[in-house]
């Protein structure tokens, strides 16, 4: 099973799937009762000294618009997923940084979509039909969270790649679009 993390600041969001089906959707809490492998955390796990970090300045180099994980309102969520980090790897499960809207671009999961509009979440739903059995959200950070767990998947069936940086690392699933594949592969080396 793999985990995927929406971080709030208040409270964050949790999804859990296996394969198309979503086994649990809804607020973070302890999930010790699931045997998770690995999860998707959408926050950023570490910090530059200052501006992105070279991973990011990859996904720049892409077109992933994203913003710099020390933005004020930004760097509280990064330290609140360092820490679910921490507690996660304590227990065995193996964590990665994910960043759900570039996922959406690899995916084609209608990027272009705002997802907290009524309209765009319906696009988003129906795409996302594609990958995972599901229906209904509360809201887009469950959307983020089955994103989230759809990538770190996506990568343990060798569907994805990790773009590792001297400063951080970010998940992303292999790209749909041929140009992106091509992007991606000459970015990385592979």
């Amino acid at each position: 099973m793999f985990l995927g993390i929406d971080v709030g600041i208040k409270k964050s969001h949790a999804a859990v799937i296996s394969g198309r089906r979503i086994i649990y959707l809804g607020e973070y809490k302890n999930l010790d009762e699931y045997r998770i492998t690995a999860a998707g955390i959408d926050a950023p796990l570490s910090f530059p000294d200052k501006g992105f970090r070279e991973c990011e300045r990859l996904l720049l180099k892409m077109g992933i618009r994203l913003f710099p994980p020390n933005a004020p309102f930004f760097k509280a969520i990064g330290l609140k997923g360092i820490e679910i980090a921490k507690k996660l790897k304590k227990v065995g499960v193996e964590v990665y940084e994910v960043y759900p809207y570039a996922s959406r671009v690899f995916l084609n999961i209608v990027p272009k979509a705002k997802k907290t509009l009524k309209s765009g979440k319906k696009e988003i739903l129906e795409r996302l039909k594609e990958f995972v059995d599901v229906e209904e959200v509360g809201d887009h950070n469950e959307i983020d969270a089955i994103i989230a767990a759809l990538t770190v998947e996506m990568y343990y069936k060798g569907k994805g790649y990790l773009i590792k940086g001297f400063d951080g690392e970010i998940l992303v699933p292999k790209p749909i679009n041929r140009d992106l594949q091509i992007s991606l592969a000459s970015l990385l080396n592979v």
